[in-house]
């Protein structure tokens, strides 16, 4: 097999393409990517006149280390880094760079882009995005199967939560004048269940889709810190003692549907009893995940910490000049969750560290 391979390979690389001195170099490269992508390649260099030849010449083992590389900005190198093709098994900037560096293959035994002298690498192209508040941001990067929100109980329990949250939304309308009895924090977030939190979807559609952004987060850590606050003072297994008497009574303590204590002074209590709809709803509510125990943000981050820690190395590039080499023990350090996108989670490089490339 591997005597057939190489026979396959010195017919495919005969190319007619003469880069004088670099002409064996570039044929041991070709040898070493995918034959789709090899034909790509050599089919983009046959077209460059002579002063491109002489630059793409330049490209080639230029680097011994993955962290001499550079992105892409010269117009040749920036035509190399898009040769790919849609929904095939490389992506942006894999070519370009196994051109450059010295010992790297793109056909061994591995699910990601490049093996450089024995050390895996996945290559993502970002976008910097150019912020007043952070300057230039770099952009998300999907982390595929490693990533799939699915695997993950935080998910689960959000499904859960739009059952829950669409029965006490739709309870509101009618006990709409009952609800004195309930925070003004949380009946807010509870209308805002139902409005736009982004230009396209509403907390339950994102949720819904397995598209969740950043705000939404903020949105749901809210809602869920709202409604556990409401909960640890109103539910349906606590109780508030009232001591009844008169003239000729003796004396009883009574225990009493839940109440809050809107004042109290030295000879007398103000108590406000809860109306049945916001017991109703409270009841709802206190069936959420994440409403009696559980922390949403820390199950969340647990997640995208073992997305992190799943990934290989990285190289990290934009085609607006800037790129960020990060070895596996400096993953943690360098990435954050950004937002769940087609139902996987997204990380994008760290704002400051990104900025100060």
């Amino acid at each position: 097999m591997i005597k057939l391979y190489k026979l396959l390979v010195e017919a495919l690389v005969k190319n007619d393409i003469d880069l004088g001195d670099k002409t064996q170099e570039f044929n041991e490269k070709l040898e070493l990517m995918d034959k789709a992508d090899n034909n790509r390649l050599i089919e983009t260099v046959r077209k460059f006149n002579d002063t491109e030849k002489e630059e793409f010449k330049s490209l080639i083992n230029r680097y011994s280390s993955v962290t001499d590389l550079t992105a892409p900005t010269t117009p040749i190198e920036v035509k190399i880094a898009k040769l790919y093709a849609k929904g095939g098994n490389i992506g942006p900037g894999e070519v370009l760079f196994h051109l450059e560096l010295e010992g790297s293959s793109m056909v061994e035994d591995t699910n990601h882009d490049l093996v450089v002298k024995g050390k895996v690498w996945e290559v993502k192209k970002i976008d910097t995005i150019v912020t007043k508040k952070t300057g230039d941001k770099g952009g998300s990067f999907r982390t595929a199967k490693k990533g799939i929100v699915s695997q993950f109980g935080f998910a689960q329990n959000l499904y859960k939560m739009v059952f829950f949250l669409e029965r006490v939304t739709n309870l509101l309308p009618k006990f709409e004048e009952d609800f004195d009895d309930i925070s003004p924090d949380l009946l807010n977030s509870l209308r805002k269940w139902s409005q736009n939190i982004t230009k396209k979807y509403t907390p339950m559609q994102a949720i819904l889709q397995g598209e969740q952004s950043a705000k939404l987060r903020k949105f749901m850590v809210k809602l869920i810190n709202d409604i556990k606050a409401e909960i640890e003072i109103n539910t349906d297994d606590e109780f508030t003692t009232v001591k009844f008497g008169g003239v000729n009574i003796n004396p009883t303590e009574k225990s009493i549907d839940p109440v809050s204590i809107s004042n109290m002074g030295d000879n007398s209590v103000t108590l406000n009893f809860i109306g049945d709809s916001t017991l109703k709803i409270l009841e709802i509510l206190n069936e959420l995940p994440y409403a009696r125990e559980g922390d949403f943000e820390t199950d969340l981050d647990d997640a995208v910490q073992q997305v992190i820690k799943g990934l290989p190395n990285l190289i990290l590039f934009s085609f607006e000049g800037k790129l960020l080499v990060v070895p596996e023990e400096k993953l943690e350090d360098s990435l954050e969750f950004d937002t769940i996108s087609q139902n996987g989670i997204n990380l994008r490089p760290k704002p400051e560290i990104w900025t100060s490339l």
